[in-house]
């Protein structure tokens, strides 16, 4: 399949490029952001608005943060309006919101109105637990892909969802990929386990037995909120810091052994998270990844040979100490994770092709219902 639509009329093999509005982060490294650059590769002309253009999400003060919250009925009005005057200029083909959490129902009713097929790339554990419009603007999308399975019955159940389906998360190749290390990347992110992450509570507690069963053992962890953690044996290795883009690569590959637990649970959700994004982008960077037991992740790399899992914080320390122990074993497991998430299709280039897919199923649906020929239509490649 080609990475851009043909046209049916006009010179033979000539591409045209969808006009994309696109709703997410843009921040280095994000998914969001991956799926932007993904589309564009594709060949697609693509417009992205991000809410922190409107929405500042680097105020750390209390003062500040107050501020913001005061503030955010006319922020987010200020970026419906953006999203709405965009839509109108463009006449875009196209909207992607990905999780899209700011945008309102009056800016989604208003970007339909040009005629835009809406999609949404849903990456989180639950639909509920981030602020009062997904519940509202979810149905009004024409289809929603989420990347986590029990998602589907989640989506039908509370928000009456159904045009919906699953397809796993995804490394990004331009990020996720062997980046060499000089001796200051060495020096930063070189150690025997690391994790990469948000702060959780049973995230602090497995780290914590393993420096006390390994005191001897280097432990590194990135990501927010772990000023929450209360662990004594894990102050000198909170860097207080996260790491970003390709430093998150260099992070995974200085590493003897990175960890991926899921994250639980959350208000509106019937289960944790059984892959994530770690799942497929560790591999990709070429690192070692001990990986939390799941009833999934077996479905897309192979326990010993491509990953190594735990099932609970005895076999966590087990684990990390047997394969810090057995060097050449460890590097094989993380070079047949790579060739796994390389040959398998688990790249964000992948993704957006079944996003497009579906784009141009429902497109035609739509110009079905409207009485349109098939033939008019310059981006039809006669998928029904």
């Amino acid at each position: 399949m080609s990475l851009a639509l043909e046209k049916s009329s006009g010179n033979c093999g000539e591409a045209t490029s969808l006009r994309i509005l696109f709703a997410g982060e843009l921040w280095n490294g994000s998914d969001s952001y991956a799926y932007v650059r993904a589309l564009r590769r594709a060949g697609h002309s693509v417009t992205a608005i991000e809410s922190a253009n409107f929405m500042p999400t680097g105020w750390r003060s209390k003062w500040l943060r107050g501020l913001r919250r005061f503030l955010e009925p006319w922020l987010i009005a200020e970026y419906e309006r953006e999203l709405i005057d965009m839509a109108r200029h463009l006449s875009p083909q196209l909207f992607i919101g990905f999780k899209a959490n700011y945008v309102t129902p009056a800016a989604m009713h208003a970007i339909k109105e040009t005629g835009a097929v809406a999609i949404n790339v849903y990456p989180d554990v639950s639909f509920m637990a981030h602020g009062p419009r997904l519940p509202k603007t979810l149905p009004l999308y024409d289809w929603v892909f989420t990347t986590k399975t029990f998602g589907l019955k989640d989506l039908e159940s509370t928000l009456g969802v159904r045009s919906a389906s699953f397809f796993p998360p995804a490394y990004d190749p331009e990020v996720h990929t062997i980046v060499a290390l000089d001796s200051a990347d060495q020096a930063l992110y070189q150690a025997d386990v690391s994790f990469v992450g948000t702060w959780q509570l049973k995230n602090e507690q497995l780290l914590s037995a393993l420096q006390t069963a390994a005191p001897n053992a280097t432990i590194k962890i990135w990501g927010g909120d772990w000023h929450k953690a209360t662990a004594p044996n894990l102050r000198s290795a909170i860097q207080h810091k996260t790491v970003l883009g390709l430093e998150y690569s260099k992070c995974v590959r200085a590493s003897r052994i990175n960890l991926s637990p899921m994250r639980d649970r959350q208000v509106g959700a019937s289960s944790g998270d059984l892959i994530t994004h770690r799942t497929f982008a560790m591999p990709a960077c070429g690192g070692f990844m001990l990986h939390e037991r799941t009833p999934e992740i077996t479905d897309y790399f192979i326990e010993g040979k491509e990953c190594a899992l735990y099932s609970d914080t005895d076999d966590f320390i087990a684990k990390a100490r047997y394969y810090l122990e057995h060097e050449y074993e460890r590097a094989r497991v993380a070079e047949a994770g790579r060739a796994r998430a390389l040959r398998s299709g688990y790249s964000v280039d992948a993704r957006v092709q079944e996003v497009l897919s579906r784009f141009e199923i429902i497109a035609a649906q739509k110009r079905r219902s409207s009485g349109v020929s098939e033939s008019d239509d310059p981006f039809n490649r006669g998928t029904g």
